[in-house]
């Protein structure tokens, strides 16, 4: 944990180690399987964000790093790349919000140790707005696609219900969900994995007027991830 935190902090200042999968074709289906778990939990869509909808004018806009522990290291090694602890992904993250409750979303970012750009887009609705005595429910629908790494293609599409209740200018949330990841492995011989896992996460939003932080751990199947988010929230 200590590590992925510090790795959450100097990813926004390091270079990017980037690699790709030179050695793809000699893993088995249950190498290909566990290889793309990982980075299923790696690249799939971080809120960091509460449930609590921005308005017709507001606007949530920052710059992000989240860091997931890798739990098959010597796959990784297998396959042509490092054997990496974690992978980082620092973003550029956006949120629009409209009326009736509705928030709108999109990422774009980087990864380490592999050689990806990852899209991100969601979309949010506050079942119930965030009232003195109430706290906001809303239901998220997300997305993500790699570029492709080597011949390795990653997409996930979640669902996921979350939890916020604004405390001045804190607002901490929680949230569960399911993730559908699906790995293609161009021309290899490696059949197309299909999987589903599930998470949960918690985070605390804090509002400072002239820059707004936000601070998420996740679980997501066997892996961990921490993200750290700082910008503009209004």
């Amino acid at each position: 944990m200590k590590r992925l935190l510090l790795a959450s902090i100097l990813a926004v200042s390091l270079p990017t180690v980037a690699g790709e999968f030179p050695s793809l074709g000699d893993l088995s289906q249950d190498q290909f399987r566990r290889l793309s778990e990982d980075l299923g939990a790696a690249f799939s869509y971080k809120g960091v964000t509460p449930a609590t909808p921005l308005g017709a004018v507001g606007f949530d806009i920052g710059l992000e790093v989240s860091a997931t522990d890798i739990r098959n290291s010597d796959i990784f090694r297998l396959a042509g790349n490092s054997a990496p602890d974690y992978i980082t992904v620092p973003k550029l993250h956006i949120y629009k919000g409209l009326p009736f409750g509705i928030d709108l979303g999109a990422s774009i970012g980087g990864a380490s140790n592999v050689s990806a750009t990852v899209y991100g887009l969601d979309a949010r609705y506050a079942l119930l707005a965030d009232g003195i005595a109430t706290p906001a429910v809303a239901f998220r629908v997300s997305g993500t696609r790699t570029s492709d790494i080597g011949g390795l293609r990653i997409s996930t599409m979640a669902g996921d219900v979350m939890v916020s209740k604004k405390l001045t200018i804190a607002t901490p949330y929680i949230g569960a969900g399911v993730v559908r990841t699906i790995s293609e492995a161009k021309g290899l011989g490696l059949a197309e994995e299909d999987f589903r896992k599930s998470r949960v996460f918690a985070g605390l939003n804090v509002n400072f007027a002239i820059v707004n932080v936000a601070v998420e751990a996740e679980k997501m199947g066997n892996n961990t991830t921490l993200s750290a988010k700082a910008g503009w929230r209004f």
